[in-house]
């Protein structure tokens, strides 16, 4: 009788809300990014343990693909697991919860290091992680997120700038001139502006 009272105080806090609840959901979060990105976790092993965090409807967005429903995420993640080496160093993680505390948004910022190549080079690649999320409670009287919409962000310019050889062409040469080109470019067309009233008188 004990155990269950202590157990159901401890959830009280977390069901009701505030810190305890932001608390709850940063773990959730953290473990469903090291599950996602963490390659050397087994597939079947990322698909049981990242199935209680899916909904039905969810749809994954990056800067080279989109796709929705839950079992082609969970192929497609399992095939991320398969076919490349990668883990996540996570640097921030915050979570936004609505008014009503129905749904919210988990924002991860960190860097990914792809080892695809590790004996030559291991990428960081810097990505900002969005979850989309609304809390359901589950058989246990916790509040379990279910993920609706996952993105993926991370800038071809930082991608660009962390390839060995390119950097300091990309870094030094490249984006210099390309600022003052466009500058260049923006000084033309000011004065090709000035230059049309005269030309209509």
């Amino acid at each position: 009788m004990k155990t269950a009272s202590t157990t159901h105080e401890a959830q009280t806090p977390a069901s009701r809300g505030g810190p305890a609840l932001i608390s709850q959901l940063e773990a959730r979060f953290r473990k469903v990014t090291e599950l996602l990105y963490d390659t050397r976790v087994p597939p079947d092993v990322l698909s049981e343990e990242l199935a209680p965090f899916l909904a039905e409807d969810i749809v994954f967005v990056d800067p080279w693909q989109t796709g929705g429903g839950r079992e082609t995420y969970r192929r497609g993640a399992e095939g991320f697991h398969r076919m490349l080496r990668f883990d996540f160093d996570i640097t921030q993680l915050n979570i936004q919860l609505e008014e009503g505390q129905e749904q919210g948004r988990a924002i991860v910022d960190g860097v990914m290091n792809l080892r695809q190549f590790s004996w030559l080079y291991t990428y960081p690649l810097r990505t900002i992680l969005v979850y989309d999320f609304t809390l359901e409670r589950s058989v246990d009287g916790e509040l379990q997120p279910r993920i609706h919409f996952h993105e993926e962000m991370w800038s071809l310019g930082d991608m660009i700038a962390a390839v060995p050889g390119v950097s300091w062409f990309y870094t030094k040469l490249f984006r210099p001139a390309f600022s003052v080109g466009f500058l260049a470019a923006s000084e033309f067309y000011r004065r090709r502006e000035a230059r049309r009233p005269a030309a209509a008188h």
